[in-house]
This record gives C-alpha cells, structure tokens and sequence, in this order.
C-alpha cells in the first residue's frame, strides 16, 4: 500500500479545503469519502470579513448590514453572505485535482499507528495509508475521538426558501435574529427568525433554537414557523426548499491524539453561535504550513500531529473555548425575555468587541474584559442569570480553563 504524505477524511468544505491547502504545498495527498461528486445541501452563510480574500466572491447573496431583534432593533453594518456552495466547492475540487490530489471512495473504519504513519481501514473494504490522517468528516468524526462530557447543547433549526408576496422584510438586510415574538406553547425554549431576500425574488425564512439542551424539535420549529409567516401576512406561492438544521453545540474538545481533527471534528464549532465554515476556510493554509513543515523538517507523524493540534488550538484559543462554553450555557438556560434583554445589552457593546466574539477574534483577556463589561451593561435578570452560571457547573467549566491557562490543576 503506498503511504501518501496526507490523508484527508471527509469531502465537505473544511476537507477540501485542507485537501487543497496541503497538496499546493508540495505533499502527496488522498481524500477519503463518499462516492459520487461534491455536493453540500447545508446552507453556509458567514460575515464576509471572516473569508479568505480569494473566496469572498463565491457567494449567492450578500447584505451589506445585518439586523437582530430584541427589545429594541439593533442595525449592524458588516457584511453578510450566504456562500455559493457550489462555486465553492468546484473551485476547491479544481485546486485539489490541479496539485494531483488522489480522490478515494471510503469510510474510514478505523486506524492503526506505527512509527510511519497510519493505515486507515475503510468500511468499504480496501483503505489508505499516509504520514499524517486528517479527520475532516463532522462533530461525529470517524476517527477523532473526544471525551463524552460535558454534554453538547444543540442548535436546531427549520427553514423555507418561498416564493411570496407581502414580505415585511427589507432585501437590502440579513434578519440574523429577531427575537420580538414569544412562543406560549409546550416548549419554553425561546426561537428566533432568521431571514434574508434571495436573487430571483425569494425568501429565506427560518426558525431557529439558539442553542438548547436537549434539542427544540423540528415540530416544535415548523409549527412555530408556519405560525410566524401567517402573522407576518405573507402570501407563499411556493415552497420551493425545505432545510432541518442539527448543530452540536460545546461539549469536550477534543484533545491532542494522533489524527488531526479538522472543522468540526476538531472542535472548530463555534460554541456560542453554530457558525463554523469560515473559520474551518481561514485556517487550511494554517493546517498545512504546519503539517508540511513538519514533514519536510523529517519530524516524526506522531509529532508532526502533535505541532498541528498546537498551531489550531493553541492554549489561549482553548482558553477562549471555555469562555465561549460558559456564554453558551448561559444562552441554553435562558428564557425569551431574558434572551432579548441579553442580546440588547450584547449590541450596545462596542462593534470592535461584538464583532470581536461572534469571530473568535478577541484575545482572552480582551474576551473576559468584554464579558465583564457585558455584565454591567445587563438589565438586573440577565446579571442574576449569568452570575448564577458563576456559581454552577458553567462557571466550575469556566474556571478550570482560566486554572489550566495558569498551569494549576484543579483538586476535586
């Protein structure tokens, strides 16, 4: 079996994307996944500002401003896009084919490690073997593995792409979440529209649970939806697409180990929003200097993997993590007039710090500086809420990664 430099599971962006990255560098690399030609049904949006600047043109619709919707209506002008999935992805597949990427028809089963490399067996029979596997294949990786606590939150959602009339929206702004109507039904859990016009004269329009535990169900959604857009006055012609969205959310990160976990299945979801794609797109060209340094400097794999996992999450990255982790247990507990209140107080931050944590752009210190001021910004219910997060298990999560960023390992 001839051992490749880079073996790369999965065919989904944060794959190709690695793919692509690591074969311009000079290595020899495979792409394991389902048979068949590139195609991603999940809609992928993202803040033009988080793209590579060579991918920013493949998108299908752009917002130049962005707008949520709590108590008060809060106009955010930074661009927002919705990815074109397939221009993407055959551009990926150009540059990946143009440095003789080797595509391969599997699933990986499982691995075994020597001093070489490692030989991935697939399901399908057959397999591969490289220096170094990359584990692109989703939260629930092949071959990544993650402990099984803490519990991931989720974030679920049920969308239309319509054809109507008497839409109440403008097109010239994304609605990233309006949180104005509270649901009295059996399910608590507050939800939010998410909206935006489409070329052609389409609508997107999507109820969405920010992050829940356990998951809101799609029932519970397209119920809620379907309630929402009669009250909106919309005349619909035409369903014409139908989207269910299922976002693990937190949970454990996983930890350093021989294969290298990419996109979501190196923990790349960010835990306070669901939003991964862009992050997984800007730190491809990362992954592969690391790994093709590596393995041009002659480093053994089980280094070489080592140094990757480093250069993705460095410890003040896996600082923030826990942060982030806290925000979002947060936001799972919360109530509909607390939600609201929370994201008024979020909004009236500076754009520098809001736009700064929605990216994972901020430093830990200036993440905790932002929170603090965030806590003194919030009406009296928010603070009592997330001040009882300080004394729970979020805030025992929270500090065992600000005592692991000192090097101070927790008693009990």
């Amino acid at each position: 079996m001839r051992m490749l430099d880079a073996l790369v599971l999965g065919k989904g962006p944060a794959a190709l994307a690695a793919a692509s990255a690591l074969a311009a560098r000079g290595l020899q690399v495979g792409v394991a996944g389902p048979a068949g030609p590139v195609h991603w049904p999940a809609r992928y949006a993202a803040w033009v500002d988080e793209l590579p600047a060579d991918l920013r043109t493949l998108v299908h619709a752009r917002w130049p401003r962005a707008v949520v919707v709590g108590r008060k209506r809060h106009v955010m002008d930074r661009e927002y896009a919705l990815l074109d999935n397939a221009a993407l992805a055959d551009l990926l597949v150009e540059r990946c084919d143009a440095h003789g990427v080797e595509w391969m028809a599997g699933t990986a089963a499982d691995a075994a490690h020597d001093a070489h490399g490692t030989r991935v067996r697939f399901r399908e029979g057959g397999g591969a073997a490289a220096r170094v596997v990359i584990d692109a294949t989703g939260w629930d990786a092949a071959l990544v593995r993650r402990d099984r606590r803490p519990d991931a939150a989720f974030q679920t959602a049920v969308g239309w792409t319509v054809e109507a009339d008497g839409v109440p929206l403008r097109p010239d702004e994304a609605v990233l979440m309006d949180w104005g109507r509270e649901w009295r039904d059996a399910d608590p859990a507050p939800t939010f529209l998410y909206a935006f016009g489409l070329p052609g004269g389409r609508w997107f329009l999507e109820e969405t649970a920010l992050v829940r535990r356990p998951a809101v169900s799609d029932d519970t959604l397209e119920r809620r939806l379907r309630r929402r857009l009669d009250e909106m006055g919309l005349r619909i012609h035409r369903v014409v697409h139908h989207e269910r969205v299922w976002i693990p959310m937190g949970g454990a990160l996983p930890a350093p180990q021989r294969v290298i976990g990419f996109g979501a299945a190196g923990g790349m979801i960010h835990p306070a929003t669901g939003y991964s794609v862009a992050r997984a797109l800007g730190a491809a060209p990362v992954l592969a200097e690391s790994v093709s340094g590596g393995l041009g400097a002659g480093r053994a794999p089980e280094q070489v993997a080592a140094d990757a996992w480093a250069v993705l999450w460095p410890a003040d990255a896996r600082l923030r993590w826990g942060l982030y982790r806290y925000g979002m247990e947060m936001l799972a507990g919360m109530e509909a007039a607390e939600t609201r209140a929370f994201f008024d107080a979020f909004f009236t931050l500076p754009p520098a710090e809001w736009s700064g944590y929605l990216s994972d752009r901020l430093s830990s210190a200036r993440m905790m500086a932002m929170m603090a001021r965030l806590y003194a910004a919030a009406p009296p219910e928010v603070r009592n809420r997330l001040h009882a997060g300080l004394m729970g298990g979020p805030g025992r999560a929270m500090a065992g990664a600000l005592l692991g960023r000192l090097g101070i390992r927790r008693q009990g």
